[in-house]
C-alpha cells in the first residue's frame, strides 16, 4: 500500500538522497563517507521502520550494522555482505522512489514485499525452533511455530513464524537470552514460547503468498496463553524433498532475491555431523551433515550469536548413536545446501540448540529495564 499522498514527497526525497549516499560510497570508498552520508543512512532506517517498509528496512539495518563494524575495523565484518546490500539499498531506493512518482501501488508492494495481511480471531501454536540473529545494533529472534489446530485462515500444521526485534543500545551489558525475559506489550515473556507448552494467541494477523507458510503479527490488542504441555511433536517431525523440489521448479529469481528468502524447514534423521571448520565469513563456523543423499553445510555464526549452537552441534556429535532429529532451515547458496540447526527432537521434546542454557542475570536484567 502507498503511504499517504502528504508524506510521499519526504520519503521520495530520502530515497533520493540515500541513492545518492550509496553512490558515493561506491564511487569514492568507505573511507569517503562523512557525516552526512552516514546520517542519511541513518535516516533511511528510521524513514523505513515508520512506514513499515519491512524488505527495505531489512536491508537497510544490514547496512548500517556492516558499517559500524568498518568503522570499528571489525574483524567479522563481511566485505561481500556490505556490496551485496550496498547495491540492493540502491536498487530499492531507486525503484521505490519511482513506484511513489508514478503511484505504482502493486509495484510498491512487490518491491517491498508486502502481502496482504488477514485477521486471525485465535489459533493455538507450538513453537519448534528459535532463529538468532546478533548484531551491535539489534537483537532479533525468529520463532518457527505450528498451529495445532485449524484457525481462520490458518490451516492445522500450517508452518508459522514470528519475529521479535530488540534494539541495544550503546552501553547496554545483556546477553541476547536476556531480552527473552523482558515483557512485550501484550504482557508475556518470550520465555512461554520455549516451555514445550502449547500458546493461544487472539487478535493476531498472517500474512504471506505461500498456502503453506505465513508470518503471525501481533496486534495492540493481542493476548498470548500459555496452555497445558505438549505432547504430540512427532506430528510436525515429517518432511521429504519433494515439496523443496516443487518450489525450486516455480521459483523465478529476481534482482532483489536473497538466498535466504527460498527457504525451507527441514528434519534430518540418521544424520552424521563432520569435523567444523572456518566458514565462509569471518568468524563463522561450518559443519559438515550427510544425512543420506543429503550433504549439508551447517553456519554457526560468529561470536555470542552462535556460542549456544556450537556447543549443541558439538554435543551431537560426541553421540555414537541415538541422535534425535534434527529441525532447522535450509536454503540455497554458492550451489550448496546451507543449514541452520534449531532445534533437537528427543523424547522429552524440543531442545532449542540456538538459545544459551546459561541463567541469566536478573541484576543486569533489571538495569536493562530502567536504561530503557
Amino acid at each position: 500500500m502507498l503511504p499517504p499522498a502528504a508524506d510521499r514527497p519526504k520519503l521520495q526525497a530520502t530515497f533520493a538522497q540515500l541513492s545518492a549516499a550509496v553512490e558515493d560510497l561506491l564511487l569514492g570508498g568507505l573511507t569517503t563517507a562523512t557525516d552526512a552520508t552516514k546520517q542519511t543512512i541513518h535516516n533511511a532506517l528510521q524513514e523505513a521502520a515508520r512506514f513499515r517498509l519491512l524488505r527495505f528496512g531489512g536491508t537497510m539495518r544490514t547496512v548500517v550494522d556492516d558499517l559500524a563494524r568498518f568503522a570499528k575495523h571489525d574483524p567479522t565484518l563481511s566485505r561481500r555482505r556490505l556490496t551485496l546490500f550496498l547495491n540492493r539499498a540502491w536498487l530499492q531506493s531507486r525503484g521505490l522512489a519511482h513506484a511513489l512518482q508514478v503511484g505504482d501501488e502493486a509495484l510498491f508492494d512487490r518491491l517491498n514485499w508486502t502481502p496482504p495481511a488477514r485477521p486471525v480471531t485465535a489459533v493455538e501454536v507450538v513453537c519448534l525452533g528459535v532463529a538468532k540473529k546478533v548484531t551491535a545494533s539489534v537483537v532479533i529472534f525468529d520463532f518457527r511455530l505450528r498451529a495445532v489446530a485449524a484457525a481462520g485462515p490458518v490451516a492445522a500444521g500450517q508452518r508459522l513464524s514470528w519475529s521479535a526485534v530488540f534494539p541495544v543500545k550503546p552501553g547496554q551489558d545483556i546477553p541476547p537470552e536476556g531480552f527473552l525475559h523482558l515483557p512485550q506489550k501484550q504482557k508475556f515473556a518470550l520465555t512461554a514460547l520455549l516451555e514445550r507448552k502449547s500458546i493461544t494467541v487472539t487478535s493476531a494477523t498472517v500474512s504471506g503468498d505461500d498456502a503453506e507458510f505465513a508470518r503471525l503479527s501481533l496486534t495492540e490488542a493481542s493476548t498470548v496463553t500459555l496452555n497445558k504441555p505438549f505432547a504430540d511433536w512427532g506430528r510436525f517431525l515429517a518432511w521429504s524433498p519433494d515439496g523443496a523440489l516443487a518450489r525450486l521448479e516455480k521459483h523465478a529469481a529476481g534482482p532483489l532475491d536473497l538466498e535466504t528468502e527460498l527457504q525451507e524447514e527441514v528434519v534430518l534423521r540418521d544424520y552424521e555431523i563432520g569435523a567444523p571448520a572456518s566458514g565462509d565469513e569471518p568468524g563463522q563456523t561450518a559443519y559438515p551433515i550427510i544425512a543420506g543423499h543429503l550433504t549439508l553445510h551447517a553456519v554457526v555464526g560468529a561470536g555470542v550469536e552462535g556460542k549456544a549452537l556450537k556447543k549443541g552441534l558439538d554435543d551431537l556429535r560426541k553421540l555414537k548413536k541415538g541422535r534425535p532429529p534434527l529441525f532447522g532451515l535450509m536454503h540455497y547458496e554458492r550451489c550448496r545446501l546451507v543449514f541452520q540447526p534449531l532445534a533437537t527432537f528427543p523424547a522429552s521434546g524440543p531442545d532449542y540448540v540456538t538459545i544459551s542454557k546459561e541463567s541469566v542475570n536478573k541484576a543486569t536484567l533489571l538495569k536493562a529495564l530502567n536504561f530503557n
